[in-house]
């Protein structure tokens, strides 16, 4: 499967076709357009389940947010959801999670649900259980799986259950022996009812790091509408290893595109490099990986929030990663530079490469050709080491909340 949803192919049909209608500033406008089109695309994911399963904490975790966040969803001992909400990510307001009261409670009854929460809009549907599996959702599972729409099971508060166990069977008790009989219960449940392919996830909303969260947001993406993959990778925060490479591919694949914007005239000389290539998409584009791969400081913040580890730490590992701290624009083409100076023969290397990789598909659209090989490998060079700085980040807080539990 193409997750990230890119097609070589079929995006040079396009830019052939606007070559044709509007030449090579006609290829220009189509391929600046179509770089940022992903903020344009509406996502939307219905969050639906019975009053006290916690469906206002999953949203918040999803979104990486937490109670005390501006934005987040009321979450509450008392049934804080008496009619439809929606709750847009802080990264693209265009991806809505929809909190939807659960089945017959207010106005909502059975017979006229389906109509009442119109489901037709949805991309997805994640229906949110704890404590039981119940009859609602039976029906429901049942009713998506008859209407042919996309949907998974998400188990939340395991991280209750297993206290919770602990405190009953103190000598007996056993984490996996917990979560392998919840798991199986709750796919039990769906065998009864007719829905036994339906994937179940067991999640805890305040324990990301455990469990399955990382896991139902790769599956999420991969189960996504192929035209609204690339949009929901590039607004979901990169607090994983999986989403991160995600992102990586999806920012990769858009590259070409950058390079080819090139113009020549434009390069910016970096003294002592002899690689011609365009600094200022290079920087532009720079900033964009910071923000995607969750290095910039509003992101860093949230993170170790929710992680419960400490900004500065974080900051550290960034600065470590990176052999800098970048701070704005200026710090950003500061590290570009260095990054370029000191693989400065291999770039001017790859550059040739991917300019007679390139040039035989895109030709006349490439206004210059060996700036075009420089950007491209400069984006790549530039995104790699971000990418590397990322993953750090991620591993570093996965081993501080291994050493807390």
């Amino acid at each position: 499967m193409d997750v990230v949803g890119w097609d070589f192919e079929s995006q040079l049909e396009e830019l052939k076709s606007a070559f044709q209608f509007g030449g090579v500033g006609g290829c220009r406008r189509m391929m600046e357009i179509k770089r940022d089109e992903w903020k344009d695309i509406p996502l939307n994911v219905a969050v639906v389940g019975n009053s006290g399963v916690g469906k206002s904490s999953f949203i918040n975790a999803i979104r990486r947010l937490t109670t005390d966040d501006e934005g987040a969803a009321a979450v509450g001992v008392k049934e804080t959801t008496f009619d439809i909400q929606n709750n847009s990510h802080q990264n693209n307001p265009l991806l809505k999670f929809w909190d939807l009261p659960g089945v017959g409670v207010h106005h909502f009854p059975r017979k006229s649900y389906m109509s009442d929460i119109d489901v037709d809009r949805f991309d997805f549907t994640l229906l949110i259980t704890a404590d039981r599996f119940t009859e609602n959702d039976a029906w429901l599972s049942s009713e998506l799986r008859r209407r042919k729409k996309k949907c998974f099971i998400v188990r939340t508060k395991i991280g209750v259950d297993i206290r919770n166990n602990r405190k009953a069977h103190p000598r007996s008790h056993n984490e996996e022996d917990v979560v392998r009989a919840i798991r199986e219960s709750t796919e039990q449940n769906l065998r009864e009812c007719g829905c036994a392919d339906v994937p179940v996830f067991l999640i805890d909303s305040y324990e990301l790091q455990k469990f399955d969260f990382d896991r139902l947001e790769r599956r999420l993406i991969e189960h996504f509408p192929q035209l609204k993959r690339f949009a929901l990778i590039l607004s979901l925060q990169a607090t994983s290893k999986e989403v991160i490479r995600l992102k990586v591919a999806g920012l990769c694949s858009r590259m070409w595109k950058l390079a080819a914007l090139s113009d020549g005239t434009a390069a910016i000389p970096v003294p002592g490099v002899s690689t011609v290539f365009d600094l200022s998409i290079v920087i532009q584009e720079a900033e964009f990986y910071f923000m995607q791969l969750g290095l910039d400081e509003t992101s860093l913040k949230r993170f170790a929030k929710v992680t419960f580890t400490h900004y500065q730490q974080l900051q550290s590992t960034v600065d470590r990663c990176l052999g800098c701290h970048v701070v704005g624009t200026e710090g950003l083409k500061k590290l570009i530079e260095e990054l370029i100076m000191r693989a400065d023969p291999l770039v001017t290397s790859a550059a040739a490469d991917e300019y007679f990789r390139f040039v035989p598909l895109l030709g006349s659209f490439i206004a210059a050709p060996m700036c075009f090989g420089g950007t491209y490998y400069a984006l790549k060079l530039v995104l790699d080491k971000i990418e590397s700085a990322a993953l750090e980040v991620v591993q570093f807080a996965l081993e501080r909340a291994a050493t807390e539990n």
